[in-house]
């Protein structure tokens, strides 16, 4: 009997720095989903500020979302949802936090290598990028809605 059409993989990459509060964000996400009980063709991973070296976990990716903390210059706690080609369409003073470069460079690589997904981002205006291994009290109290986001979207 045929089993029908594999699913997609979808990876969850969370990326950040945990050392600067708000900057972890990510990968506080990434940890919190990871108690959701998500699907079997979904992986998620702490990518940290790794830039390139993201590239091979890219293999065999679908879909790719991308959870991060980014200096929008908006409300503390704002929550954004965008594909990596629209940054772009940012005010010129938006500020994304310091790994970012790494992690479009590895888009633009894997996009130059063939490797075909669908990415988008989810991320978080930080109220605090002073050193600390917590998030900031307003971060800390979105969290939750924060990852229900993503999982919604998972679902859909």
């Amino acid at each position: 009997m045929f089993a029908g059409k594999p699913k997609k993989r979808t990876l969850i990459l969370g990326v950040g720095n945990e050392l600067l509060q708000d900057e972890g964000l990510g990968i506080h996400a990434v940890r919190l989903l990871q108690t959701y009980g998500l699907p079997p063709e979904v992986d998620v991973i702490e990518g940290g500020t790794a830039g390139p070296q993201l590239l091979s976990y890219l293999d065999d990716v679908e879909r790719l979302i991308v959870l991060d903390c980014i200096d929008a210059q908006a409300a503390p706690g704002s929550i954004f949802r965008f594909k990596p080609g629209d940054l772009g369409s940012f005010p010129r003073d938006y500020t994304a936090s310091i790994h970012d470069v790494g992690l479009l460079e590895v888009l633009q690589v894997a996009d130059f290598l063939g490797r075909e997904f669908e990415a988008e981002v989810f991320a978080m205006q930080p109220a605090s990028i002073a050193w600390g291994l917590q998030l900031s009290p307003e971060i800390q109290s979105r969290l939750r809605h924060f990852t229900d986001l993503v999982y919604r979207e998972l679902n859909s």
